[in-house]
């Protein structure tokens, strides 16, 4: 396995949801790791909460000297599935992407996430007059999602918002999205 020199940025993937209590104990064993999160409303009409999102649902990154012994250490700690790699090693991120990330910390407005939605995914409608309805995403479009609903004789498209619909099946990864 090949460990680039000196300190760099990597991804690391991690349990759902267990994103602060590793960021904890990387922290704990002096890594830098980066987690994002931003403030929602809750989109239950039922509540009126401000929920705490990460930008990066399952992924945080790291600054790390990788050898053997700190990558086992990473590997050690709670939540964490994996650093992002290939056949030769883990994949280093560049600083300028690095950079780019960490400028949302400090972003006030509307986020539409695009880790929650793929071309393809299953969803169900959750509100407004066609509440129930499921069908497939055909396209993205900032905020309006265009279905396809299955009719008879063939298939009818609309578009929704995004806090309109939830997704009925997580098997989209985030390299689905990159392709």
């Amino acid at each position: 396995m090949y460990y680039f020199p000196g300190e760099r940025w990597y991804a690391i993937r991690v349990k759902y949801r267990h994103e602060k209590i590793t960021e904890k104990t990387l922290s704990s064993k002096n890594f830098s790791p980066l987690y994002l999160t931003y403030q929602e409303k809750s989109k239950r009409k039922d509540r009126k909460l401000i929920l705490t999102k990460a930008f990066f649902p399952g992924y945080m990154f790291i600054k790390a000297a990788l050898d053997a012994h700190s990558h086992v250490e990473i590997l050690k700690s709670i939540g964490v599935v994996e650093l992002l790699h290939n056949s030769q090693g883990p994949l280093p991120i560049s600083e300028e992407q690095i950079e780019n990330v960490a400028r949302l910390r400090d972003y006030k407005g509307k986020i539409v996430s695009f880790t929650e939605f793929a071309k393809g995914m299953l969803v169900k409608i959750i509100q407004g007059p066609l509440a129930g309805l499921i069908g497939r995403i055909d396209d993205i479009r900032r905020d309006l999602i265009q279905i396809g609903i299955d009719s008879v004789p063939g298939t009818v498209c609309i578009q929704v918002s995004s806090s309109q619909i939830e997704p009925l099946k997580s098997d989209h990864t985030l390299a689905d999205l990159i392709k």
